[in-house]
């Protein structure tokens, strides 16, 4: 089973950070130069803040001196940060919980390894959600923040912050012609910018806008080509409509995710409220059977004739005990309309000298009573026969009350769900057997322990932290985590734990119910390796090759390296497709991707984009010599034999090199160039490679 994606080959590594004691003024010009959203502050290695653009919306309005104030001072700290081989949708979850735009990326030390932005999150997760018909209007924030070109940069930074919205757009006439965003704050506070100065001459004009009826997708392409984060929407007539952020597009994805999972956390929360229910029922039963027991007590001569009723008794037949001297003990049961048939028996019994013992139901108005009898001799030291006495206990509530245990048992018993019960430090009190099941651990292994016994290792400190949090808060905690089973393999969970309170309202017991999700997590990260991999020759398909090759431009503007691509076509592929069949082709492409994988490294990238035409990504380069040393391999081993069935056949390779000399961050320009070189390639006889220098 393939893997999906993890966190570290989405985010950007190395990304830029400083100290505490960096000066805002250099901050500023780092970030409006390099066109980034945020700077990582570090003590050492670690982590310990963030400044992003909407701190810089602080700069302007309390006129702050850039050259003398320390990053320290204005950064926003205790940063949200995640393990760099977190799972990519598990990373997306997470920002979607603490509702962040950034999140910083550590490696297994808690060292700075990276970090994760919106328009990362949408490279990958937002094709496959949002290809489809929708429309820009769907997701737009229609009541737009507008001000006049005659208004202030200083109105325009309190509406923004007023209404914490990151961008307020200059209109005339209801038509665009000015914008304001958390990026130009950046720009405006390294260069001193007054709150005074008119908006006309601080906005960013012209106005980039998408028509509120374009495609999500469109709108996406366009904010990576003009390379921002917001878009003016317009209609028609070039009227204000709205206003579309990249975070708007990441939370559209938010559904995408929670789907998974609605039908899993409505099943456990019916099981967490069926048991709550039962607890509670317990509690009450329990009460009513210990604090309001109630006994009658008949007593009879030896000729059955009563002679004494309690209180009790009184109520229960439904007569005074002053007006029963004398009454016969069966007419007495008969003008109640209780049956007799265990009575006489009882009676014969009792006369013999044993006790007799029986239960029967007696129905009062519109009541059925469930009673226990218990009759006994009454007899002198020589054992002579003095009377009877009776005693009839109402154990309605009791029957009642184990009914209702039998059927909590059974629930806790039958669930498919596992359940484990504990008091109030979280030590085990109980487990059902769907929790043997899935963890393979009997109860007796575990009673006492703290469910800790059960953790991965995969979920850090501060995750629990967040969880006992949450508990403490609301008694309440829901969400996805990794355990282990006693066996040593791992496996995904949705866990929810309610908290139950005693009378004082302090906690009791903690109920947890989880269920096994490993199934639905395994075909989701097929879906996921399927969405963005070749499923013939499981190499990485268009979408996710051009994530990578953009994440390797990115890298090379830090480490000053080339990135070469590859572009490869099979020379002679059609005639073995055509005469051989398609079954024989595909047994082709799987070896030429074999081929590709076994001569090149682990850090490059080998895709497929489609029928024999191959692409390859390689990192680190210092010259074309070394991408046309790599070709050459390629291509000598591509035209080694490959045996079929019942035949063997010959293919070569075509390749067109392209170097990222002034390609820049643009992977268009890039993957233009090396598909220009493959057609000079292609015509200069095949079987050959040309490297196309990119011209100034």
């Amino acid at each position: 089973m393939q893997t999906s994606i993890q966190l570290k080959e989405i985010c950007t590594i190395n990304p830029m950070c400083v100290s505490q004691t960096a000066i805002l003024a250099d901050v500023l010009e780092m970030m409006a130069n390099h066109r980034i959203s945020s700077i990582v502050v570090v003590e050492g290695k670690r982590p310990v803040g963030i400044f992003t653009e909407r701190d810089a919306l602080r700069i302007i309005p309390e006129l702050l001196n850039t050259k003398t104030t320390f990053i320290g001072s204005v950064m926003s700290d205790v940063p949200v940060v995640a393990p760099m081989h977190l799972d990519l949708f598990e990373a997306y979850h997470l920002c979607a919980q603490e509702n962040l735009r950034h999140l910083i990326v550590v490696d297994s030390t808690g060292d700075l390894y990276g970090i994760a932005t919106d328009n990362d999150f949408m490279k990958l997760l937002g094709f496959d959600v949002l290809s489809g018909q929708e429309v820009v209007e769907n997701i737009m924030h229609k009541n737009v923040h507008t001000l006049a070109k005659h208004d202030t940069l200083h109105d325009a930074i309190t509406l923004m912050i007023k209404s914490n919205s990151s961008g307020v757009v200059i209109t005339e006439a209801d038509k665009p012609i000015g914008i304001v965003t958390e990026r130009d704050l950046v720009r405006l506070g390294r260069d001193h910018a007054n709150g005074n100065m008119a908006l006309a001459e601080v906005m960013s004009s012209p106005v980039i806008c998408v028509n509120s009826q374009r495609s999500i997708y469109f709108a996406i392409e366009q904010m990576r080509e003009q390379k921002v984060r917001t878009l003016v929407v317009v209609n028609n007539q070039g009227l204000l409509e709205g206003l579309m952020t990249e975070h708007d597009v990441v939370k559209k994805i938010e559904s995408h995710y929670v789907h998974m999972l609605n039908k899993i956390i409505k099943r456990q929360a019916d099981d967490i409220v069926r048991i709550r229910k039962e607890l509670d029922e317990r509690h009450v039963l329990s009460a009513v059977l210990h604090e309001s027991l109630g006994v009658s007590l008949i007593i009879a001569d030896p000729d059955k004739k009563v002679r004494y009723l309690n209180p009790a008794a009184s109520v229960l037949f439904g007569i005074a005990h002053e007006n029963i001297d004398g009454e016969q003990l069966e007419l007495l049961f008969t003008k109640a309309n209780m049956p007799i048939d265990h009575l006489l028996i009882a009676l014969d019994k009792v006369g013999a000298g044993e006790s007799y013992e029986y239960d029967l139901a007696h129905q009062m108005k519109d009541e059925i009573f469930e009673l226990h009898v218990r009759m006994a001799p009454i007899q002198d030291q020589d054992n002579h026969l003095l009377g009877f006495v009776q005693t009839i206990q109402d154990e309605t509530d009791k029957k009642h009350s184990e009914r209702k245990l039998k059927q909590a048992a059974s629930i806790f018993d039958n669930t498919i769900e596992g359940i484990i019960i504990t008091d109030a430090n979280a030590n085990i009190l109980s487990v059902n057997p769907a929790f043997m099941k899935i963890t393979g651990y009997e109860e007796d292994e575990v009673r006492g322990r703290n469910p800790k016994v059960l953790s991965s290792g995969r979920q850090d400190k501060a995750f629990y932290g967040r969880m006992w949090d949450s508990l403490n808060a609301s008694g309440y905690w829901q969400g996805e985590l990794w355990n282990r089973r006693k066996s040593g393999e791992t496996y995904a969970e949705w866990l929810t734990i309610s908290a139950i309170l005693d009378a004082k309202k302090q906690v009791k017991n903690y109920i947890a119910v989880f269920a096994d999700i490993t199934s639905s997590k395994l075909a989701h990260d097929e879906f996921e390796f399927l969405a963005h991999h070749d499923p013939l020759t499981k190499l990485p398909n268009r979408l996710l090759f051009n994530a990578r090759l953009s994440h390797s431009l990115s890298r090379t503007k830090r480490t000053g390296d080339l990135v070469a691509v590859l572009m490869i076509d099979l020379d002679g592929f059609k005639l073995i497709n055509d005469h051989y069949g398609h079954q024989a082709g595909d047994r082709v492409l799987e070896v030429v991707a074999e081929r590709l994988m076994a001569h090149t490294r682990g850090e490059d990238t080998v895709a497929r984009l489609g029928g024999d035409e191959f692409v390859v990504v390689l990192e680190d380069m210092t010259d074309y010599q070394g991408a046309m040393d790599v070709a050459n391999k390629l291509i000598a081993s591509i035209s080694q034999p490959i045996m079929l069935i019942e035949t063997t056949v010959f293919v070569t390779a075509s390749v067109g090199i392209a170097l990222s000399f002034n390609a820049g961050d643009n992977p268009k320009i890039l993957v233009a160039s090396a598909d220009d070189a493959l057609y000079q390639a292609k015509s200069a006889g095949k079987n050959t490679a040309i490297c196309a220098q990119l011209q100034s």
